[in-house]
């Protein structure tokens, strides 16, 4: 099967949304959606919009009388969710999840999608939801589980340990299924001022076609700056590599298993 090459680049934010967001993003976005339906204070604001896949199914989802506002702090991915979305409803604005440009007590609801497991300095950004977030809002946000719940990134992860050895990168295991830790997590919201915090696991089915899943993770995520800081031609090749460990470990191109998340729900 003929991967992606460079003579076709594409942004991390489109590879993202290609490869990436149909089958493991989306999902949970849509099971996340119905969830946030069932909160009635209102507007929602969501922090770290990347592409718009959350915003989408929570347009879809919420009662057409709470605002909706999706907010993100990078240019090609704000812009990618705008061309993404035909939705009015939705107002758009860019701003960085840890200076939020909002007043105190301004958001009902506070959402946000994967994207605090991968932020670096997470203190900043929980302080900020809980600043704009009325007394008795809700903080929602979704966790990637561990790699050993998520047969598909555990396996990523062992052909990127097979294709670098000496300097594995660590994307994977360090931010996005590295803070799956109910008691990490606990810490960092009751530290923002957060309480009564209450975590859900979601267990859906994982489908999509081996070579999808290895662009998506290498070319769609930070993944992709990782490989090429160890080698700058490496992007195809460890590509097909982790396209091949895939098929090897789940017997053909289409993958069938099985993906894990946390729903966290936090309130002041």
């Amino acid at each position: 099967m003929t991967m992606t090459t460079l003579a076709q680049p594409l942004t991390m934010s489109e590879a993202c949304c290609r490869y990436l967001a149909p089958y493991l993003l989306s999902p949970f976005a849509i099971d996340m959606a119905k969830r946030l339906s069932r909160l009635s204070t209102g507007p929602l604001l969501e922090i770290a919009a990347g592409a718009g896949t959350l915003t989408r199914a929570t347009a879809l989802a919420m009662s057409a009388g709470i605002a909706i506002v999706a907010t993100d702090p990078i240019s090609t991915r704000f812009d990618a969710a705008i061309e993404g979305s035909a939705l009015a409803r939705v107002s758009w604005q860019r701003a960085d999840p840890a200076e939020l440009p909002f007043r105190d007590a301004s958001f009902g609801i506070i959402a946000c999608h994967f994207a605090i497991a991968t932020m670096p300095d997470k203190a900043p950004v929980l302080r900020e939801a809980r600043r704009v977030m009325v007394l008795g809002g809700r903080f929602v946000f979704s966790v990637p589980g561990p790699l050993r719940h998520n047969p598909v990134a555990e396996c990523v992860q062992a052909a990127l340990a097979a294709a670098f050895p000496n300097d594995t990168p660590s994307f994977l295991t360090r931010q996005m299924h590295g803070y799956a830790d109910e008691d990490i997590i606990d810490n960092d919201l009751t530290a923002a001022g957060f309480t009564d915090a209450m975590y859900t696991t979601v267990d859906l089915p994982f489908q999509a076609p081996a070579s999808d899943v290895a662009l998506g993770y290498c070319l769609g995520t930070p993944l992709r700056i990782e490989i090429e800081s160890r080698a700058g031609d490496a992007l195809e090749r460890v590509m097909a590599q982790t396209a091949e460990a895939l098929r090897s470990q789940f017997g053909s191109d289409m993958i069938r298993s099985a993906m894990r998340a946390t729903i966290v729900s936090a309130s002041a």
